[in-house]
């Protein structure tokens, strides 16, 4: 899916503990779009455009378990 267009952006924030109600979204299942913006931000302490395939609170399983933020 396509960034959204909104003045939203969204971070990951490694975590070690996934919520039980969180929406877990496994990186392979992402869009390729997405999953560049995911490599980028994963890998240091960026943003990126809201994406239409994550929310805040999803969590994605990438190298580790990272958990979206969006504002």
């Amino acid at each position: 899916m396509p960034l959204r267009e909104t003045n939203r952006r969204i971070r990951l924030r490694r975590t070690g503990r996934v919520p039980a109600d969180a929406r877990v979204r496994h990186y392979d299942e992402l869009a390729e779009e997405t999953q560049v913006a995911i490599r980028e931000v994963a890998e240091g302490p960026w943003t990126i455009p809201e994406t239409g395939d994550l929310d805040d609170g999803d969590v994605v399983k990438f190298t580790d378990y990272y958990e979206v933020r969006a504002r």
